[in-house]
C-alpha cells in the first residue's frame, strides 16, 4: 500500500523541545488502493471432481455450485462458481455421460442461483472497481438454456435510490465447452460501508453462467478530519455478511483478551493535533509594574471510542419516557444506569485487543513495548515561572497531540465483526504548549479602573473648612453690635502687630 511519508518539525516551548508530527494531509486516503475480497479465487473449500452444492468459503450462495478446476477449465486451473442450483445428478468430468454431462445421484433443484460477498474496509463514497472472469456452462445437457448462445446474468448492490444493477452476457461457444472471458469490470460509488455485491442469474436452469478469480480496487473515501471525537461513527457488526446488533460483538469479545484481534486500517488512522485550549488561571496586570509568579499546571487528556459512545446512546433511548397510559400518567422507566467513559473501564479485554492490533500494525508483531503504545489518557504537569507586564494578560494554552484510529475487531470462529473508531492521545509524539501574553479586553480595561469594592469611610464627609478668600486668612464672624473692633491685616513680610 502505497504510503507518504509523515513530516515532522522541532519545536522549543519554555525551554523544552518537542518532537511533533504533522497531519498527513488526506494523502492515504487519495491513493487507488486494493480492496480485499474474502476467497477471491473460490479455492475453498477444495472440490477434487465434478461440482459441489455448496457456496464458496467467505461468500454467500443461493442455489450455486462450486465446480472443480477441472470442470471449469479456467486457463489458470482455478474453481469457480455456478449461477444455478444445477440438476437432479451430480456434475462430473466423467462417468456415464462422458466430459460435461450429468452424473446419476442427488444434485441441486436446477432454480437461478445468486453468489455474494462484502467488500470489507471500503467507506461510503469510495469509488470501486470490481472485476472477474467468466465463462458459458460447460455442460451439455442443458434443455431449453442454451449456453452456446452466452448466458445474462446481473452484478448489483446497493446504492443511494435502490439497488443499482448492470447486465452481462457471456461469450458465446460451442456446446459443452468453456470460454472465459478474462476481465469482466463493474464500477460503483459505495453507498454504505462494506458494501454487499451480487451476481445472479436470472433464469431457472441446470446450467448457469460460471464466474471466478474476483478482485477489487478502490480510489478510498476522503479521510474524515471533521468527525468530532466525541461523536464518532456508530459501529457496525456482521455475522458473515449479515448486519447485526454490535452488543452482541462486543459481548462476544469480552470473553477473554484475545477471543477477537484488531485490525487496524491504515487508511483512515492518523495522528493529529487537537484544537488548543487554555489550562489553569488567567493573570491580569492591572499595576504599573510587572508581576512574576511560580505554579503548576495541570491537564488531563481522555480517551474516546465508539463502542462505549453506542452504548451511552442506546441505555440513554431505553430510558426515554413511555407514552402516557390509560390514566393519562407516565409509565414508570428503568432506573438509569451508570455509563462507562471510555473503552478501557468498561470493556477491558476489547481495550487489550485494540491495544495489542495497534502495536503490531506499529510494526511490533510480538506485541512488546513500543516507542508508540496506545494510551488510554495522559495527565501532565508543568511547573511555570510567570511574568505578566503591566497592563497585560497572560495565560497557558495546551495543543494536544492525539491519535484517530480505525479498524475493525474480529471474531474468527462465530464469523463476526465489528467497525471500531478510536481517538486516543498519542504515545509518539508530544502537546504543544503555549505561554500565551496580549492586551486586555474591554471588560478586562474597565475592570482595572474600576474603584475599590470596600466599605465607604465613616467621616469621609468632615474635613477642613472652605476657605472663601484668600489661602492665608482665616474668615471672621461680623462684630457684634455697638462694640468698636479694629482689624490688622497680616502679611507674610511683616512681624505679627501687639495691642
Amino acid at each position: 500500500m502505497p504510503r507518504r511519508t509523515l513530516t515532522y518539525c522541532l519545536s522549543a516551548m519554555l525551554g523544552s523541545s518537542l518532537v511533533l508530527g504533522a497531519l498527513p494531509g488526506g494523502a492515504l486516503a487519495d491513493d487507488a488502493v486494493d480492496a480485499p475480497i474474502e476467497n477471491p479465487d473460490l479455492a475453498r473449500p477444495h472440490v477434487p471432481t465434478g461440482a459441489q452444492s455448496i457456496a464458496p468459503d467467505g461468500w454467500d450462495g443461493k442455489n450455486t455450485q462450486l465446480y472443480s478446476a477441472a470442470l471449469a477449465a479456467h486457463p489458470r486451473k482455478l474453481q469457480a462458481a455456478s449461477l444455478s442450483g444445477g440438476s437432479a445428478g451430480t456434475l462430473g468430468p466423467g462417468g456415464p455421460g462422458g466430459p460435461g454431462q450429468l452424473n446419476p445421484g442427488p444434485g441441486g433443484n436446477g432454480a437461478a442461483g445468486t453468489l455474494s460477498t462484502r467488500l470489507w474496509r471500503v467507506q461510503k463514497g469510495s469509488h470501486v472497481t470490481v472485476t472477474w472472469d467468466d465463462s458459458p456452462s460447460p455442460l451439455r445437457n442443458c434443455g431449453a438454456d442454451d449456453p452456446a448462445k452466452g448466458q445474462q446474468y446481473r452484478v448489483s448492490v446497493a446504492g443511494e435510490q435502490g439497488e443499482v444493477t448492470q447486465d452481462f452476457t457471456t461469450d458465446t461457444t460451442t456446446a459443452g465447452t468453456a470460454k472465459w472471458h478474462e476481465g469482466r469490470s463493474y464500477s460503483f460509488t459505495a453507498a454504505e460501508n462494506n458494501p454487499k455485491i451480487s451476481w445472479a442469474y436470472q433464469k431457472a436452469s441446470a446450467c448457469g453462467p460460471l464466474v471466478t478469480h474476483f478482485r477489487a480496487a478502490q480510489d478510498p473515501a476522503p479521510v474524515p478530519y471533521d468527525l468530532k471525537k466525541a461523536r464518532l461513527p456508530m459501529p457496525q457488526a456482521y455475522q458473515g455478511h449479515t448486519p447485526i446488533d454490535p452488543r452482541l460483538v462486543a459481548q462476544d469479545c469480552l470473553a477473554g483478551p484475545r477471543t477477537c484481534h484488531f485490525e487496524k486500517d491504515d487508511r483512515y488512522s492518523y495522528r493529529y493535533y487537537d484544537r488548543p485550549r487554555m489550562v489553569g488561571q488567567a493573570y491580569i496586570n492591572c499595576t504599573r509594574n510587572p508581576i512574576t509568579d511560580q505554579r503548576p499546571v495541570n491537564w488531563e487528556e481522555r480517551p474516546y471510542d465508539n463502542i462505549t459512545q453506542y452504548f451511552a446512546q442506546k441505555d440513554t433511548e431505553s430510558q426515554k419516557p413511555q407514552q402516557p397510559g390509560p390514566q393519562g400518567l407516565q409509565q414508570p422507566t428503568a432506573p438509569q444506569q451508570p455509563h462507562h467513559i471510555d473503552v478501557k473501564q468498561g470493556f477491558p479485554n476489547i481495550a487489550t485487543q485494540i491495544a495489542a492490533g495497534f502495536t503490531r500494525a506499529d510494526g511490533n508483531p510480538l506485541e512488546m513495548e513500543t516507542n508508540n503504545p496506545l494510551l488510554y489518557g495522559r495527565k501532565e504537569q508543568r511547573n511555570l515561572s510567570v511574568t505578566v507586564q503591566p497592563g497585560e494578560v497572560s495565560w497557558i494554552e495546551v495543543q494536544a497531540a492525539r491519535e484517530r484510529l480505525a479498524g475493525t475487531l474480529i471474531h474468527e470462529s462465530k464469523h463476526e465483526r465489528m467497525d471500531v473508531f478510536a481517538d486516543v492521545p498519542s504515545g509518539s509524539f508530544g502537546d504543544r504548549f503555549y505561554q500565551r501574553t496580549g492586551p486586555m479586553s474591554k471588560v478586562e480595561l474597565a475592570r482595572c479602573a474600576d474603584a475599590r469594592d470596600n466599605s465607604r469611610t465613616p467621616d469621609n464627609t468632615i474635613g477642613a473648612p472652605t476657605l472663601r478668600t484668600a489661602a492665608h486668612l482665616v474668615p471672621v464672624g461680623a462684630a457684634p453690635e455697638g462694640i468698636k473692633t479694629r482689624t490688622v491685616a497680616l502679611t507674610a513680610d511683616g512681624p505679627l502687630a501687639r495691642h
